[in-house]
C-alpha cells in the first residue's frame, strides 16, 4: 500500500464524491450582499459541503441557512430577547455585558467586543462557538477562535491558527467515528464499505505522519486520514496520545 497524508479537506469532499460546487451560487449571493469576500479554503468547502449529511453531526456549520451568521447577530438576538426585562429594572443590570452593549449605538460595538464570522459550534453540548474574526477575514488563511459560552463575550481564544487546520480536523472527526457514527452511515448511502479496524491491518501506514491533529473530541486525542488511491481506501483514525487502547479506526473502500 501507498499511502497519501497530505489531503487537504477540499480534496478529501472531492475524492469522497463531492465533487459539485452545490453552495457555490448561494455563497457569492450572500458575498455580494454582505459585501465580504470569504477566505479561499472555506468558500470552496463550503461549496462542496453545503446541506451536506456527511456533517450532520460536525462542529462545522455547513448548512446554508448557517453561512454568514456573525457573532454580533448572535448579541442582537440575546439583546432582542432580553430588553424587555432590562427596561423593567436597569439598576440590575448594569454588569451584564449585553446590556452595556444594548446602551450602545451598534457601530460603537466594536469599542467593548470583536465581531466574528461564525463557521461552527460543537455539536455534542453546543456550549462553544468557533468563527474567524472579522478584521482577519481578509488573510489567505485566517485563524480560527473559539467561545465558551460562560466566559466573557469577549474572551475569544485561538483554537487553530490556520482555518486550513479546522477545515482538516473537522473532516477527521466525522470521518473516524469517534462521537457519532454519521460518517460510516453516510458513506455507506453513497457507495463506500465502512468498517472499524485497527491500524495492525494497515502495516504500511506511517503513524507519525498520519496523526498529526489534535482531536476536538478528548483532551489527549489526535486524529488524521491517509489515502490509498491505488486501492480507492481511505483510513481514518483518532487515539489517545496516552493510551493507545483509547482509538477508533475506520476503513472506507469504494465499492
Amino acid at each position: 500500500m501507498s499511502f497519501q497524508y497530505d489531503l487537504t479537506a477540499v480534496e478529501i469532499l472531492k475524492l469522497l464524491g463531492y465533487t459539485e460546487p452545490v453552495g457555490k451560487d448561494a455563497l457569492l449571493q450572500a458575498e455580494r450582499e454582505k459585501n465580504l469576500k470569504l477566505p479561499p479554503a472555506l468558500f470552496e468547502f463550503w461549496s462542496l459541503a453545503a446541506d451536506c449529511p456527511l456533517f450532520r453531526t460536525a462542529d462545522i456549520w455547513t448548512k446554508k441557512g448557517e453561512f454568514f451568521w456573525f457573532s454580533y447577530d448572535s448579541i442582537q438576538e440575546w439583546i432582542d430577547s432580553d430588553k424587555e426585562y432590562w427596561e423593567k429594572s436597569p439598576q440590575d443590570y448594569t454588569g451584564n455585558e449585553y446590556y452595556q452593549l444594548y446602551r450602545l449605538p451598534r457601530e460603537q460595538w466594536e469599542s467593548r467586543v470583536q465581531n466574528y464570522l461564525l463557521i461552527g459550534s460543537d455539536f455534542g453540548a453546543g456550549i462553544s462557538k468557533f468563527g474567524i474574526r472579522m478584521n482577519e477575514i481578509g488573510q489567505e488563511n485566517p485563524p480560527v477562535y473559539m467561545l465558551i459560552e460562560e466566559d466573557s463575550i469577549t474572551d475569544w481564544n485561538v483554537i487553530d491558527s490556520r482555518l486550513t487546520d479546522f477545515l482538516l480536523r473537522s473532516v477527521y472527526d466525522v470521518l473516524c467515528c469517534g462521537e457519532y457514527d454519521t460518517g460510516a452511515e453516510v458513506m455507506e448511502k453513497m457507495d463506500w464499505t465502512a468498517k472499524e479496524a485497527s491500524l495492525e491491518d494497515f502495516p504500511a501506514l506511517d503513524r507519525l505522519t498520519l496523526l498529526k491533529q489534535p482531536s476536538m473530541y478528548g483532551g489527549d486525542a489526535v486524529c488524521g486520514c491517509a489515502y490509498d488511491a491505488g486501492k480507492n481506501l481511505l483510513v481514518a483514525a483518532k487515539i489517545d496520545r496516552d493510551d493507545s487502547r483509547n482509538c477508533k479506526i475506520m476503513a472506507y473502500q469504494k465499492n
